[in-house]
């Protein structure tokens, strides 16, 4: 889950891409920005150290990444790392990825299903999902035997359910007094 400071970095990042068409080349600097503090665990922990003031992580910054990714990530680095916000980057990345797939018309779902699904009935699904969506939809299956029979799909924030467990819950809703 994507806290909302998170989300307003990457939204405001994603925004400048925007402007001048760069969003797929923002995303691989913010990536690889990512995935470089990630791996060197000494940088990441200073960045995000409330006791280092703001002048050597500003300093590790630049001497770390200017020049080698789009100045906007550069900036975005600069100012989680000055607020002690180094360990959103993932967040960040993962955000401004969804709103990158969702501009070029590719959602994701997770298909919850009781059972395992054949190509045909992902196909099918995926099909449906299409037709509501307007676009691409890439699909991952997960198995819930709780679901007793159907599919759950998950997608963007979005529910639709489609499983004999809903259909119940659904059927106890209608016939339950509501109250005044």
């Amino acid at each position: 889950m994507t806290s909302g400071v998170a989300r307003n970095y990457a939204r405001a990042l994603f925004q400048l891409a925007a402007e001048d068409s760069t969003i797929p080349a923002v995303e691989a600097d913010l990536r690889a920005a990512r995935d470089a503090l990630f791996e060197d665990r000494e940088a990441r922990d200073f960045l995000a150290s409330r006791v280092v003031g703001r002048s050597p992580k500003r300093r590790l910054v630049l001497t770390a990444f200017q020049g080698t990714v789009d100045p906007r990530v550069l900036t975005l680095l600069l100012l989680v790392a000055e607020r002690g916000r180094a360990r959103l980057l993932g967040e960040i990345d993962d955000e401004y990825e969804r709103l990158s797939r969702i501009a070029r018309g590719v959602r994701r779902a997770t298909i919850l299903s009781a059972f395992p699904l054949g190509e045909e009935e992902q196909a099918r699904i995926r099909g449906a999902l299409e037709k509501r969506y307007g676009g691409t939809v890439e699909l991952r299956i997960e198995i819930n035997p709780s679901l007793i029979g159907g599919v759950l799909a998950l997608s963007e924030g979005q529910e639709i359910e489609f499983s004999a467990s809903g259909q119940l819950r659904d059927l106890q809703d209608s016939l339950t007094p509501q109250a005044r």
